[in-house]
């Protein structure tokens, strides 16, 4: 299946506001931007790896530490932290069946777990409470896995995760197949949003209930931990976007200004027939490698563009909550063009094998989690209850499942699942439009029931949670075992 949606052609005269040296700048308009943002000097398009490769192996030395960064203000946060000095972390990158070896140090003065999301990895080396001692401060600990798919996937806490990442403790990973095609320029970008005290421009603390139950929204929206960020391109080029959402609880509706964005792939990698999309939501967790055909003009700059999306609409709520980025679409980064045209790379789509369960629904039905929230009382639960009183759910391995998530909530919630690989099917019975893909993580629309599809094929004690991490913080998840 292909899904052909008009493709955004608009100049970037409607960015708001453009980086210097492009000729519509003074066409400008008011984006609701602090004035204490500023952009960045264009930098290459492109990513370096912080992983040393070797012949089937992979290792990184990772320490986690008190480090002052600038996500683009001017002023180095005082409590930010970081993964080997930057924000994200290094990029770690190896080959499917690659043996990977990260000796983590914890060099703060908080015990944390690392979460290797969306992996399909052994269990014990999966970065949660229940299968690990968290490392203490001042010790180490060495996660050694062997990735099985190759995918676009991310790393971070999962102890304190509404806090350590806002502080900036995430980073990536690139897991190659042989057969995938290489783009002229292979950009990561970990969209991502702070909240700062406009006087200090420091982190704000968590310090109302209202936060706590909304999820936290930022006010400067940031690239790869700064905002305004410009990336050097030339018209003609290839582009592959590795998008992640590594935010608290703010969803990304984006869109790139003058381009047209395909689909190549999701959380689990590639997809064998991709697509074209105006615009793409991305949610807490969530991936997409989206390919772009580098059209611009010579000198140009254009950029991607986030839109107001609402936790609760008003369908379904009548409680709005507040962005403090406002409603209108905010710049995040930009595609800067040099003033010559070059002869790029084609772009060679691998083809998965990915078999299509909407063509065969699972027999086997494995549960239906219910998700709901109490405003008055100010609480999320999953299931009735909330972590760790959620029931454990226990279910057959090595057989394709059905299992449903029911959001009885005003809100939406991304959903993540943890060690398995899945396909979404249908919401409130409707079929999912498009080519089948691997996910482990996507949005449960409120008040609607989301069908998906599992072989369960990764046996082991599984957590899964809401990734809004304020919800995930307070008790928003539970276990499942998958048996042998």
């Amino acid at each position: 299946m292909l899904i052909l949606l008009l493709a955004c052609t608009e100049e970037s005269k409607d960015s708001g506001t453009v980086p210097g040296g492009n000729d519509s700048a003074d066409t400008a308009v008011d984006t609701g931007l602090a004035d204490w943002v500023t952009p960045a000097e264009p930098e290459a398009c492109g990513y370096t790896a912080g992983s040393t490769a070797g012949d089937g192996t992979a290792t990184l030395d990772l320490v986690a530490s008190d480090f002052g960064w600038d996500p683009g203000t001017g002023t180095m946060l005082e409590t930010g932290l970081a993964f080997n000095g930057s924000v994200p972390g290094p990029l770690i990158e190896a080959n499917k069946g690659d043996i990977v070896t990260v000796t983590f140090t914890n060099d703060t003065d908080t015990e944390m777990t690392i979460h290797w999301h969306g992996l399909r990895i052994t269990p014990e080396m999966d970065g949660v409470m229940q299968m690990m001692d968290p490392v203490m401060p001042g010790e180490s600990f060495t996660y050694e896995f062997v990735p099985p798919d190759a995918g676009f996937y991310w790393y971070h806490p999962h102890m304190s995760g509404d806090t350590l990442l806002e502080r900036g403790l995430y980073g990536t990973m690139i897991i190659h197949d042989p057969s995938e095609g290489r783009a002229d320029c292979d950009l990561p970008i970990v969209l991502d949003d702070v909240l700062l005290d406009e006087d200090t421009r420091q982190i704000a603390p968590p310090d109302t209930d209202m936060m706590q139950l909304m999820g936290r929204l930022g006010n400067v929206l940031m690239a790869n931990g700064r905002a305004l960020r410009s990336y050097e391109v030339s018209q003609g080029q290839t582009i592959l976007l590795r998008l992640v959402n590594s935010s608290n609880a703010r969803f990304w509706d984006v869109r790139l200004e003058g381009h047209t964005m395909t689909v190549v792939g999701t959380d689990g990698g590639f997809i064998a027939e991709p697509y074209v999309a105006d615009h793409l939501l991305v949610v807490p967790g969530e991936r997409y490698l989206v390919l772009v055909e580098a059209t611009g003009e010579p000198g140009q700059s254009y950029a991607l563009l986030n839109n107001r999306f609402q936790l609760h609409d008003d369908e379904h709520s009548d409680m709005m909550e507040s962005d403090p980025m406002g409603d209108q679409e905010n710049p995040v980064f930009y595609l800067q063009y040099g003033a010559e045209a070059v002869e790029g790379t084609p772009w060679v789509q691998p083809t998965p094998d990915i078999p299509a369960f909407e063509d065969n629904i699972p027999a086997t039905f494995g549960h239906q989690w219910v998700l709901d929230e109490d405003m008055m009382g100010g609480t999320v639960t999953i299931d009735g209850a909330a972590w760790p009183d959620v029931p454990m759910v226990t279910v057959e391995g090595n057989l394709d499942t059905l299992f449903e998530v029911k959001n009885d909530s005003e809100m939406h919630h991304p959903f993540h699942i943890h060690g398995n690989r899945f396909q979404l099917l249908a919401v409130d019975g409707v079929p999912v439009e498009g080519p089948p893909a691997w996910k482990d993580t996507w949005d449960a629309p409120p008040m609607s029931t989301l069908s998906f599809a599992s072989p369960l094929d990764n046996p082991g004690e599984w957590m899964y949670h809401c990734h809004i991490l304020e919800h995930a913080e307070d008790g928003m998840a539970g276990l499942m075992t998958v048996e042998e």
